[in-house]
């Protein structure tokens, strides 16, 4: 594995894009995708949007 500076913070909004595409494909909401798995719905745009990483526990559970 090579240390690459120009793909820092690159890959939370990797994350980020792919979560939120994942959750539209499947046609549900941020407001279901919260409940269903124990989060806020602000936790969950959070996420989508890039600005926070889930936890281990986030996504382990």
């Amino acid at each position: 594995m090579t240390f690459e500076p120009e793909r820092l913070g690159q890959s939370r909004s990797d994350l980020a894009e792919a979560l939120r595409g994942q959750r539209k494909r499947a046609g549900k909401t941020q407001t279901w995708l919260a409940r269903h798995c124990t989060m806020s719905q602000t936790k969950v745009s959070n996420i989508e949007s890039g600005k926070l990483t889930p936890s281990l526990v986030d996504v382990t559970e």
